[in-house]
Parts: C-alpha cells; sequence; structure tokens
C-alpha cells in the first residue's frame, strides 16, 4: 500500500516492456479488439446520444454520492481549529453587537467576508458545523458540473467525454484533503476553484458581453474575500475571454476589467497588516528549497501514494504532471492562431494557472517553514486544478488523433490506456491511505466534543487543547459556555457531574460494547483502560466518562477519558473498520473521587448526551 507511485511505475514499465516483448501481430490483433470494443460504443453514442450521456452521469454519481453519504458519517458536531475564530462573530450576531468591521476583520492573510456570512446565515437558530461541512461538498459538486460543461465544449467523442469525467470525479470526491473535509472551516477552500470553474463556464455561454463581464467580477471579488489567493481570479476569468474571443472594443473592456480588479483590491488590502506570528514572505532560502516546495504542492494530491515518503511521491508527481503540461503547451502553441482551439483550451490553462499560481504564493509565504510543509492535505484543493487542467489538456490532444490513421490512432488509445491507469493506481492507494487519517481525525474531534460537554463541569481544557483548539482552550471554554447560554448548541453543555441529572443506561449488552480492562495505580494516579463502541450507531463512543458511587456518595462523573488507542482486535472481531478507534484511556489522581468508593465506566453518546454503563474490572 505504501508503494503507490512505485506500483505506477512499474504499470508504465511493464506496459512499454510487454509492447517491446510480445510479436507485433499479436500487439496489432490486442489494439485491434479495443479498437473494436470503443468503436462499437462509439457507434452506439451516435444512435443514442442522450442515453449514453445518462448512463455517463449515472456512473458518476456513485462516487459523488458515496462519497457524500461517507462524509456525513465521519463529521462531527464540534466547532474544531478556525471555527473557534468564527465563534465570537456568532455570539456578538445573536447579542446585537455585531459590526461590519467584524466581517472585514483578517484572519491570518485573508479577509474572510464570504465565509463570516456563510457561517453567520448558517447558524441562525443553532450553530451545526456539520451544515457548513455540506458546504464543501456541495461546492465540488457544483465544481463537477461546471467542469461536465467544460468537457462538452471541448468537442469530445462520447467516450472521452467519460472516460475524462469519470477521471474528474474521482479526483474531487476522494479524501485527499483529509484535514479539510470534517472541518467547518474548511469549506472557504473549495470555493475559490467553484468560482473560477464557473466563470469558465460563463464566459462561453451564449450572454451578452456585459453579462459575462458582471458574473465573472462578481465571482473574482467573492473569491477575493474568501482566501487571500483568490485574488488570482482577476486574472484568469474575464481575460481568458478577450484572449480567446478578441471581439470589438475588447481593449476597453480590458480596461473596464483592470480598474475593477484594481478597485477590489484596493479595497482588500485597506487598513491591511502583515500578521506578526506567520514567517517573513519571499525569505531568502535556497532555490531548491523553493523548488522543492512548489513540487510538492503540486504533487501533494498523491503524496500518500507512498505513505512512508510521502515527500518523494509529490515531488514526482508534481514533476510527472509539469513535464505532461510541457507536452500540452507545445503541442498548443502549434496551433495558437487556431481561435476555436484556443477557445477550447484557454480555460484548462486557466485551471493549471490557478494551481501553479497557488503554489507559488503559498511557497513565498511559507517555504520558511520548511518544504515539507506543502504536504498539508488542505492544499489539496488549490493543487487539484493542475491535474483537472491536464486532463482536460490531454483530453483534447488525443480527441484531435482521430484524424490520423489507424496506426496512430491505436497507438494514442494505448498511450491514453496507460496513462490513466498509472494515475488511477496511485489516487486509489492515496484515497484508502487518507481515509484511515480521516477517520482517526473524526475519532479526535469526538474525544474533542465529549471534552467540550462537559467541560462547565469538569476541567478538559488539557484535552480540547490538544483535540481541537491548541491555540487556547480558554478562549473555547468561555466561546462555548457563551454560545450554550444562547440554546446554539446542540446538544447543550453539561450543567452537572451528578450522574441523577444526565441521561444514562445500564449495560444491556445492545447498546454498546465494551470493559474496562484494567485498572492500575502509580504513585497518587490511577490509569484506566478498555474499549467501548456505540452498537447502534456502528462507531466507537465518542469517550468514556468515570464516576465513583458508594453507600452514602452521590452517585457522580469526575474525570474524562485523555486518550484513543487503536484497537485492531475489536475491528477485527466485529468486521466493523469503525470500530478501530475504540480504545480509551484514562489518567486521574486518587484525591478526584472519595475513599472506598467505587469506581464506574460510562460509554458516551455526545449526539444525544447519554452515557451507557460499562463492566468495570475489580480494583
Amino acid at each position: 500500500m505504501a508503494n503507490g507511485l512505485r506500483t505506477s511505475l512499474l504499470v508504465l514499465l511493464a506496459a512499454g516492456a510487454l509492447g517491446w516483448v510480445l510479436p507485433r501481430p499479436v500487439l496489432v490483433r490486442f489494439l485491434q479488439q479495443l479498437q473494436t470494443t470503443f468503436a462499437r460504443f462509439a457507434s452506439l453514442a451516435r444512435q443514442r446520444p442522450k442515453l449514453v450521456l445518462f448512463v455517463i452521469w449515472m456512473v458518476a454519481l456513485i462516487p459523488m454520492v458515496h462519497f457524500t453519504v461517507l462524509l456525513r458519517r465521519y463529521a462531527v458536531n464540534v466547532p474544531a481549529l478556525d471555527d473557534w475564530a468564527i465563534a465570537p462573530l456568532i455570539v456578538k450576531a445573536h447579542t446585537g453587537q455585531l459590526k461590519l468591521a467584524d466581517l472585514f476583520q483578517q484572519q491570518q492573510e485573508a479577509r474572510t467576508v464570504l465565509p463570516n456570512l456563510i457561517f453567520l446565515l448558517t447558524a441562525g437558530a443553532e450553530w451545526n458545523v456539520r451544515d457548513q461541512m455540506l458546504v464543501s461538498i456541495g461546492a465540488w459538486w457544483l465544481t463537477a458540473g461546471a467542469l461536465f460543461v467544460l468537457l462538452r465544449r471541448l468537442g469530445l467523442s462520447l467516450l472521452g467525454l467519460a472516460v475524462s469525467f469519470w477521471l474528474v470525479v474521482l479526483t474531487l470526491f476522494s479524501p485527499l484533503p483529509y484535514e479539510l473535509w470534517i472541518l467547518a472551516s474548511g469549506f472557504p477552500s473549495f470555493l475559490p476553484l467553484l468560482f473560477l470553474t464557473t466563470t469558465l463556464a460563463v464566459i462561453r455561454a451564449p450572454i451578452a458581453r456585459v453579462w459575462q463581464f458582471i458574473i465573472c467580477a462578481v465571482l473574482a471579488t467573492a473569491s477575493t474575500f474568501t482566501l487571500a489567493h483568490g485574488q488570482l481570479l482577476w486574472g484568469l476569468t474575464f481575460p481568458v475571454l478577450l484572449i480567446s474571443e478578441r471581439g470589438p472594443r475588447w481593449r476597453s473592456w480590458l480596461v473596464a476589467w483592470i480598474t475593477t480588479a484594481a478597485v477590489c483590491v484596493g479595497i482588500y488590502f485597506w487598513g491591511y497588516q502583515k500578521p506578526t506570528e506567520l514567517p517573513r514572505f519571499g525569505p531568502a532560502v535556497s532555490l531548491l528549497e523553493y523548488v522543492s516546495f512548489i513540487l510538492q504542492f503540486l504533487g501533494g494530491g498523491l503524496a500518500y501514494s507512498m505513505l512512508k515518503r510521502p515527500g518523494t511521491a509529490a515531488i514526482i508527481f508534481g514533476l510527472a504532471q509539469l513535464i505532461v503540461l510541457g507536452w500540452s503547451i507545445v503541442y498548443a502553441i502549434r496551433r495558437v492562431r487556431n481561435r476555436q482551439f484556443l477557445a477550447k483550451v484557454m480555460p484548462w490553462f486557466a485551471l493549471v494557472l490557478y494551481a501553479i499560481g497557488s503554489a507559488v504564493l503559498a511557497a513565498l509565504g511559507r517555504v520558511e517553514y520548511g518544504a515539507s510543509y506543502a504536504l498539508a492535505s488542505r492544499y489539496v484543493p488549490f493543487s487539484i486544478g493542475l491535474t483537472l487542467g491536464l486532463i482536460g489538456l490531454v483530453a483534447v490532444v488525443f480527441n484531435n488523433r482521430r484524424s490520423l490513421g489507424p496506426g496512430p490512432r491505436r497507438f494514442g488509445l494505448l498511450m491514453a490506456a496507460i496513462l490513466v491507469l498509472a494515475y488511477l493506481v496511485p489516487l486509489r492507494i492515496a484515497a484508502a491511505n487518507t481515509l484511515f487519517f480521516l477517520r482517526s481525525y473524526s475519532a479526535d474531534y469526538r474525544l474533542g466534543k465529549g471534552a467540550l460537554l462537559f467541560s462547565r463541569v469538569l476541567d478538559a481544557r488539557p484535552i480540547i487543547k490538544e483535540k481541537i483548539f491548541p491555540a487556547g482552550p480558554d478562549h473555547v471554554v468561555t466561546n462555548a459556555a457563551a454560545l450554550d447560554d444562547l440554546k446554539l448548541l446542540r446538544p447543550g453543555l453539561a450543567r452537572s457531574s451528578r450522574l441523577s441529572e444526565l441521561p444514562h443506561e445500564g449495560d444491556d449488552g445492545r447498546s454498546v460494547g465494551g470493559i474496562c480492562e484494567r485498572v492500575t495505580e502509580t504513585n497518587d494516579l490511577y490509569q484506566a483502560s478498555g474499549w467501548a463502541v456505540l452498537k447502534t450507531k456502528g462507531r466507537p463512543a465518542d469517550c468514556v466518562l468515570i464516576g465513583y458511587e458508594g453507600a452514602g456518595v452521590e452517585p457522580t462523573i469526575f474525570a474524562i477519558s485523555n486518550a484513543r488507542e487503536p484497537r485492531w482486535d475489536i475491528a477485527r472481531l466485529n468486521r466493523q473498520n469503525d470500530y478501530l478507534w475504540a480504545g480509551w484511556k484514562s489518567t486521574f489522581p486518587k484525591a478526584a473521587f472519595p475513599p472506598g468508593a467505587k469506581l464506574t465506566f460510562w460509554a458516551f453518546d455526545s449526539d444525544e448526551l447519554r452515557l451507557y454503563r460499562l463492566p468495570e474490572a475489580i480494583r
């Protein structure tokens, strides 16, 4: 599994060796059979094109729907990381203290006006961060639709359209940007590419030039006030139309566009201050460091096709894409005078430039952290533009080979199949590896949610700091209390540690599974550990709460599990991969409970604020 990229290279070498070793008649027969199969598909496409288009979409919907359901399963309704920068805005909005300056304030280098508005609009009666996560997947659905429109305009055969669109869908709907998928504040990273693909689809639509200008300007402005690199759209949207279709008064339109962009960027930088906590912009590091950062950024989508050497995989994939891009540029230069051809390929070059521009900006701003910083999965929605652009460009190149003779057509078909396979193999492996990371993040957020829900009655700050907001757990506790007072959290925070005031059930063997396997004593500390799963939910317990009971003692919760452990034995026994993170551990002082009291252990379902008693080890 860790050698996905090596597997792809072996596929290429094996295909080349096979073509060299096989007798020419055998190879010709194989290619003829392959061509016959495609010819039959093409014949069906000519006879019933609408049916084929329907089939193309039905096949594409399988990974799209599957991945949407998958994300919904692992999404946890708990604010985490940058989400907590939005919490004060939501509190102000519900208490009548929100000002325009609050929406316009910087978040690192960005003016996140549009994301702030989306957060506020979707947190009216309840702040359910899973709603914002739906914005991420919704953006990718719309992006896929826009890319389908662009592919249709290339004039591809229906077979070429099917292969290209399915590659687009598999590229978009994967867990590669695992850090962002289950983070509410991750959705802004998916919006600039949506805005870009939408404008690229609009500029060739049969509408008046003025409306093309307005739509492009509105979406470029929205991108600018979403993330800092969103300003790239001012150079990649309406100018693409002017380059590919130099119509009447094009100079006037260009001046109007530059003026509009200057006004928008001027507003963006009004009162702007360089964040002091971030590294220098454009530091004097070696050129090799910059090149390594950019290559790893561009190849980051397949970085984890080699689990132990993601940097190497990213560099190889980034370099391979640039080689294919160079080949596409040479092909396009030879036809640059053909306006129709230029109009087809310019949107795909815009996607490529979006990715490369993002890589250069990221390198200038983050290279001081080291080249490996480019491997962060949160950069994948930016770098993925290169892959998507190349899918369209390569499709154009191979589609134009239909006018050649039978021999070149067969060779082109074989090469296209090899390229597709060489991409899909590492993509599949990288997706499997990053899905593991996504499940791990989900389990951590569930533990963090358990700590957050008991933050008013227990000192859960160490867990909050580790799992959901390293920058400052006190900020989380304060704002969570304010949100809870406004009834914006569901379920609300626990107001008591007394078991009698918390929804709880005994161990019936049907709702939960698990046990406290051991309790050990070291100096003035106890450490308890075991495993716990919520059978009805098909996942591990969000956390385990530790309580005490005894004669004359009010049954009370006093501690929470502070670590998760992988339990392959439980996952294998139950044939349920989601049970992997069922292991739990908790460390607490002796003084935390009365002498002679009996310890009790409770699996916690944070969605319902309900506790389920687990069998305990005898102390």
